[in-house]
């Protein structure tokens, strides 16, 4: 026979939860997470912010109304969170509704896994680090995937406390959460039911959460005092606030162009260093003339009414035409400043065109060297789902003609990296960095390939879809975690978002207050450090993942009826 629930734990208890009890369980799983993170950030909250739930997962009588009343409150807590992601478009609307919708059920996953675990008697202050590690791991990957929000974010600005995210990445800080919030509860329980029964010191969950934070606070001041070297090598961020429109017309593009290279120049006249590279954020770069790849084929030039040399002559104009504007732009750059040797490298986010038998867009970074040439360039491996690409339309050629070109774009092949002075930088786009497990990936492809991990991560992004909400300092917070797991500095710039310098040990050394126009200028360190996170990637993760889906399997199974007693 198996165990109930709360027996591990604690005696059952003998007082059904009233119907009101739940209700306020159920606002408080909502409220506490909210305060927690931005816009509030009150990181405090975050030590009992899922006590709600633990409330939960050791109640006597939880049915179906209560899992109901527990997904209503999730579903809440994800369409605050996220409601900037509504300002896109207003066909958005449903697709932020459909979100939270998917990401409420989170919480009862939790909540349903970590029962059925107590009943096989595993204690709880194992069975819910384990459970919610798997349910923010299954998050991470289910339906292309999404790290922001996760518990442990709401210590981004404590960086004493998360040094521990070199271990495994944001699942690390989560699971460390979760044990303090486990410790803190049975230590309320046990205060609360003095009064009606006598039970014994919850002596393995408070020790537990002791020895966690003390642990933590040792590691953290430990890797805060590791050493790094100065690369010398200045990077200028160009962040501006600047409306964009879903279908944007030319004209608006080469105004955002114009826009970004006056503030360049700008910025390179007023630094008191040499600047070795500008970056500009995702897609301003591109100013009606796109990268060009490849020189088509023979049989689309036919389609297109040219011979295929025609095409040959007019792609490598396009291709002319975009190294002559770039260099034009070096040129000034160069001429702003008397400590400049040499025009700055500019690493930009640019639309890229591959043509071949067909064609195919990217959502790019280029770096174009010294010269006006162009180096090498990113595409984005990544994509958003119904913002950059509709799933199975790429595969029917009769729905192919009714997606819009901003949401037909093709995923990149693999990471790459740009060397500029002394850094070498791995290039990212928007939301790869709110996938934590993409950047990590990347940079474990890049040291197999090459032997070596590269210097930092330089990352372009177009928040202002988003407005001023709150979901661009989660993608902020994301960069942080990333930073630490990757132990690399982060360098953002970005449209109305992080234009932020992140060191290797997660801190903000400057940034761009949002929704204003302003630059940064790093110079960021060099850190020898390699992490676990990227020796042994996110596996222990995946492994609580693939546990909680096997327990939540279990619970699907039919019961088999006993036989009746004679």
């Amino acid at each position: 026979m198996n165990a109930p629930a709360s027996e591990s734990f604690e005696p059952r208890s003998t007082h059904p939860v009233s119907r009101r009890t739940w209700w306020l369980v159920a606002a408080a799983s909502c409220v506490l997470p909210w305060l927690s993170g931005p816009p509030l950030a009150g990181w405090p909250i975050a030590l009992v912010a899922i006590t709600p739930l633990l409330f939960a997962v050791v109640a006597p009588n939880v049915n179906r109304k209560v899992y109901g009343l527990l997904y209503l409150a999730g579903g809440l807590y994800w369409a605050v969170t996220l409601q900037g992601l509504r300002h896109a478009n207003p066909l958005i609307y449903p697709c932020w509704i459909a979100l939270a919708a998917y990401l409420g059920i989170y919480p009862v996953l939790f909540v349903a896994a970590a029962r059925r675990m107590m009943r096989w008697g595993m204690p709880l202050p194992i069975t819910a680090p384990v459970a919610w590690v798997g349910v923010e791991a299954i998050r991470s990957y289910l339906l292309t995937g999404l790290s922001a929000a996760m518990l442990g974010h709401a210590l981004a600005d404590v960086p004493v406390l998360i040094q521990i995210a070199d271990l495994g990445g944001s699942y690390v800080v989560s699971a460390w959460l979760v044990v303090i919030n486990v410790g803190l509860f049975c230590l309320m329980r046990w205060i609360v039911s003095r009064k009606r029964s006598p039970r014994g010191f919850p002596w393995a969950a408070v020790v537990a959460s002791l020895v966690v934070v003390i642990a933590s606070l040792l590691y953290g001041s430990w890797r805060l005092g590791q050493p790094t070297r100065s690369s010398q090598t200045t990077i200028a961020l160009i962040g501006r606030s600047e409306a964009v429109e879903w279908n944007q017309e030319s004209t608006r593009e080469l105004e955002l162009f114009d826009a970004y290279a006056r503030q360049s120049i700008d910025a390179v006249g007023q630094s008191d260093r040499a600047v070795a590279a500008v970056v500009w954020p995702e897609s301003m770069f591109t100013g009606t003339l796109p990268w060009i790849e490849g020189d088509g084929s023979e049989a689309y030039a036919a389609q297109s009414g040219l011979t295929w040399s025609e095409m040959r002559l007019l792609l490598e104009d396009r291709r002319r035409d975009f190294r002559g504007r770039a260099a034009s732009l070096q040129s000034l750059l160069a001429g702003a400043s008397d400590t400049q040797s040499t025009p700055p490298e500019i690493i930009a986010g640019c639309g890229v065109v591959r043509y071949g038998e067909t064609v195919r867009g990217f959502s790019g970074v280029v770096h174009i060297g010294a010269e006006g040439d162009v180096q090498d360039w990113y595409g984005k491996n990544h994509l958003v789902m119904f913002g950059e690409y509709i799933p199975v339309v790429g595969w029917i050629p009769m729905l192919r003609s009714l997606v819009p070109a901003n949401m037909g774009l093709s995923a990149g092949s693999g990471p790459e990296t740009f060397d500029v002075g002394r850094l070498s930088l791995c290039p990212n786009v928007c939301i790869e960095t709110a996938v934590e497990r993409v950047p990590i990936g990347h940079l474990q492809q890049v040291r197999k390939k090459t032997g070596k991990l590269p210097d930092a991560i330089v990352t372009v992004t177009n928040d202002a879809w988003f407005d001023d909400s709150s979901v661009v300092v989660h993608h902020r917070r994301c960069a942080q975690f990333v930073a630490l797991a990757c132990r690399r500095p982060i360098l953002s710039a970005a449209n109305n978002g992080p234009t932020v310098w992140i060191d290797s040990c997660g801190r903000i050394v400057d940034q761009v207050p949002q929704g204003q126009h302003g630059n940064v200028f790093a110079t960021p360190d060099l850190d020898d450090r390699v992490s676990l996170a990227i020796l042994i990637g996110d596996w222990p993760a995946v492994l609580c993942g693939i546990l909680v889906t096997m327990v939540l399997a279990t619970a699907l199974r039919p019961r088999r009826l006993r036989p009746e007693s004679a």
